[in-house]
């Protein structure tokens, strides 16, 4: 019995949640699609709708105001009616015809709760050079084979595709204190590993089709950027939680060297040029780590 839960946010969901459809009818066991607009625009609302007719097993709703993607998790979850919750991004595509199949071999054999992640992997490279930053970052760091990911099982927790034991998360839920993009899902990892929860991995990837422009790609680092400075300032440093996250090590280090004000002195000035170089049609990914690194020292400065 499967609950698949998917927060949407101005994203056409029509070719996912027909696929979805399609391969859960196959699995013969009860199962529900929970799609939960999160202050989408009209517009979108107006492309989704529809599919609430698909099937009765289709559950549609529309939030008036974006409540972030912690809440919207949390949300999700409480409304689920099954044990197993699989929770997938919006801008995502399947690109294995088992893709639940291969989730319901791994529940089935399960006799004690568990989290699972499938992983992401990306579409061709993009001819335009507006979203190049985004495809050079996604398909070099965060899409990862499954044996990479069980190096670091609970750092290389994703949300965008992800199975888990409703038992689970009546346990241990997102912090709903982080808002807007980012880092949701290094504080649950987190707290999965506090609570001895280890995050099993498998080969069994969604498609992130949403690339976005080089500009709207480096608001939301910013806010993920913010979100890692609030992580910083609620958990400190009395807990390895940051022990895989390389921008606030180096943070803490520089910190440490009181190199602090001195790095944030040098890169202040040229973040500009840096900023210019990620809309390249190469952009650096040795410069995006710089230009994070300066969003961080200027965060926890202003905090």
């Amino acid at each position: 019995m499967l609950s698949i839960c998917i927060p949407v946010f101005n994203f056409e969901v029509g070719s996912l949640v027909t696929d979805l459809l399609a391969q859960a009818k196959a699995l013969h066991d009860d199962f529900e699609i929970l799609l939960w607009e999160d202050g989408s625009t009209e517009s979108y609302r107006q492309k989704n709708r529809y599919l609430k007719d698909l099937d009765s097993r289709i559950a549609y709703k529309e939030l008036a105001e974006n409540i972030g993607r912690s809440r919207i998790r949390n949300q999700l979850a409480a409304a689920a009616q099954y044990e197993h919750l699989l929770f997938l991004d919006c801008d995502a595509a399947l690109v294995d015809a088992t893709f639940l199949a291969n989730y319901q071999a791994r529940f089935t054999n399960q006799h004690h709760p568990y989290v699972i992640c499938g992983g992401r992997v990306y579409p061709p490279q993009p001819a335009d050079a507006n979203y190049q930053l985004h495809w050079k970052y996604g398909t070099q760091k965060e899409s990862q084979s499954a044996t990479d990911r069980l190096r670091s099982p609970n750092a290389s927790f994703m949300t965008n595709n992800f199975l888990v034991s409703k038992s689970i998360f009546e346990r241990i839920q997102f912090n709903e204190e982080l808002r807007g993009y980012g880092h949701e899902d290094t504080l649950f990892g987190w707290d999965l590993k506090r609570h001895n929860i280890r995050i099993d991995h498998i080969e069994n990837p969604v498609c992130h089709i949403g690339l976005v422009s080089t500009e709207e790609f480096l608001t939301k680092t910013a806010e993920g950027v913010a979100n890692l400075a609030k992580l910083y300032q609620l958990l400190g440093t009395e807990k390895p939680w940051y022990e895989d996250i390389k921008l606030l090590k180096m943070q803490l280090l520089l910190q440490e060297w009181q190199l602090s004000t001195l790095a944030y002195s040098l890169l202040k000035p040229g973040r500009h040029f840096i900023r210019r170089q990620l809309f390249a049609a190469d952009p650096s990914l040795r410069l995006f780590d710089f230009y994070k690194l300066y969003l961080l020292l200027a965060a926890i400065r202003k905090a």
